[in-house]
């Protein structure tokens, strides 16, 4: 079974208000030591504020994080993925948005967020046990090669013996 996007999603998202301040954000990101957090409004789901839009938005920009709504600096182009999806589908279009997250969704519902790196580590776990299972199918098979050939080895003098006795020399 391939890697699905399903088993790979991060519920437990912070969420904020985006009238909630830039300050309240950065606070609660560290309170629960997450680096990206979605923003909403009345109407659902508006943006996504990361620790690179604080980077670049605001402390680049000089701008006051006490005063400034979150609203205001949010990332708003919004990339999302359904969560039957599968983890090539999903690079697949991080690529191609350029982006880190994807917002996962289960018909219209939101059921969470996956990262680049949720989906790198999947990936690689899975491909960790197809080489083992390629190994172990390798080591087995050049057991039995090396099997064959001892045991080959082991009756050569009565083969050669059995040979010149047919053959009369």
């Amino acid at each position: 079974m391939g890697c699905k996007i399903e088993g790979l999603i991060s519920e437990s998202v912070a969420m904020l208000d985006q009238n909630a301040s830039v300050q309240e954000a950065a606070a609660l990101m560290a309170r629960q030591e997450v680096d990206s957090l979605v923003v909403s409004s009345e109407d659902g789901i508006i943006g996504m504020f990361t620790e690179r839009d604080l980077l670049r938005r605001v402390v680049g920009a000089s701008l006051d994080p006490k005063t400034l709504r979150l609203g205001e600096v949010c990332t708003r182009d919004l990339v999302s993925i359904s969560a039957d999806s599968d983890c090539h589908q999903a690079v697949l279009k991080m690529r191609s948005n350029g982006c880190r997250r994807l917002l996962v969704y289960r018909g219209r519902d939101f059921t969470g967020i996956v990262s680049v790196t949720d989906v790198a580590s999947a990936m690689a776990e899975q491909r960790r046990g197809k080489n083992l299972l390629v190994n172990l199918v390798g080591g087995v098979t050049l057991t039995v090669a090396l099997g064959v050939i001892a045991m080959l080895a082991y009756q050569l003098p009565q083969m050669l013996e059995l040979a010149q006795r047919v053959s009369g020399y």
